[in-house]
């Protein structure tokens, strides 16, 4: 490929360290209608720091691990096609975040809808138990509920079609706590015990939004914190009129740019998401709770930090344990995480053992 080709990847593709792994990721991910690249990527000459990086890129988006060796000689292209063939690329309603044996937690995705980006934060950790995410349903292609009610008696029946009887474990990401309460809620109606739950920066204000104001959320969220979908579009995602976003997300016909399906089946999730409407009459959980806190997001909800704070203390009737880290990947690094699964463990043990 042209040097001059190469530089402009460069500048297209700031947000990836180096020109080889820029090459990879756009051509694996098939986002970049870029001219056939004959090469292998062993001839690319690309050096060890930048393998490095492609394997990174490769596990973050995929969840693939790939030795170097086998790497280098493929052309982009099969890169492309292999992950293509990968049953990981296929979303479906859970996956499995981290393994262990035992009883499972289950996590509740936030207002992404998504799970996957977890993968990066659990990386090599090894928790001791299981930890399974629900994926919103719109990354699946079916239908995202209109109300928390629910969504939640959705991922109620998903957790007990694969585990028919508690106690339970459950977990909720920022906005996905107000879901997960609201299935907990649900559990204990039916019988059943919720063991205990944690929460990852969470916030149970829920205010539904109109499907305009969901979208203009997301679209300010790409301006302030760039993601791939809105650098690939050539222009910011915010310089496209509002009302075009919305009839295009609307338009059945397919997106026949692979770019477009990505921003704009994203959008459309986190829209109904936003949107939802219910919550109102979620009763406190007979359990208690652990919320960890990070700093990046105690600084965002600074202004409301109390509220959040006192909201979450009325919905355990067990009280709320609250706990602070730097980072979600320090979060579940961190011994008083580990420990929280591990008592479980161990109080499962006994209790079979009896």
């Amino acid at each position: 490929m042209p040097q001059d080709s190469l530089s402009r990847l460069s500048s297209e593709f700031a947000d990836y360290a180096t020109v080889g792994s820029q090459i990879v990721i756009a051509e694996a991910m098939g986002l970049l209608q870029l001219p056939p690249i004959h090469v292998t990527l062993g001839e690319l000459g690309i050096i060890d720091g930048e393998w490095e990086r492609i394997r990174r890129d490769l596990f973050e988006i995929f969840h693939l691990r790939a030795d170097p060796a086998a790497l280098s000689v493929l052309t982009p292209a099969q890169l492309g096609q292999f992950i293509a063939d990968q049953p990981i690329n296929r979303p479906g309603p859970q996956l499995r975040l981290a393994g262990g044996s035992g009883t499972a937690s289950w996590l509740v995705h936030g207002a992404d809808g998504e799970v996957s980006w977890f993968l990066k934060h659990l990386d090599g950790i090894g928790l001791p138990t299981p930890l399974i995410g629900l994926r919103a349903p719109g990354w699946y292609d079916e239908p995202t509920p209109a109300s928390i009610e629910e969504l939640a008696v959705r991922y109620t029946d998903q957790i007990r079609a694969a585990q028919p009887t508690g106690p339970y474990r459950l977990a909720g990401y920022c906005a996905g706590a107000v879901i997960a309460v609201a299935v907990a809620n649900l559990l204990e109606g039916q019988g059943e015990t919720v063991e205990r739950m944690f929460f990852i920066d969470p916030d149970l204000r829920h205010l539904a939004a109109s499907r305009r104001d969901a979208v203009m959320f997301r679209l300010h969220q790409l301006k302030r914190r760039p993601e791939p979908a809105a650098r690939l579009l050539r222009k910011p995602a915010t310089e496209t009129p509002l009302a075009q976003v919305l009839e295009r997300m609307d338009d059945p016909r397919p997106h026949q740019d692979p770019m477009e399906r990505v921003l704009y089946r994203g959008l459309g999730v986190v829209a109904d998401l936003i949107g939802l409407t219910g919550g109102d009459t979620l009763a406190p959980v007979s359990t208690t709770a652990t919320a960890w806190f990070t700093d990046s997001y105690l600084t965002s909800i600074a202004e409301s930090k109390d509220k959040v704070m006192a909201h979450l203390a009325t919905m355990f009737s067990d009280g709320v344990d609250i706990r602070y880290s730097s980072s979600h990947t320090e979060i579940f690094a961190t011994s008083e995480f580990r420990d929280w699964l591990i008592q479980y463990a161990e109080a499962e043990s006994h209790n079979a053992a009896r």
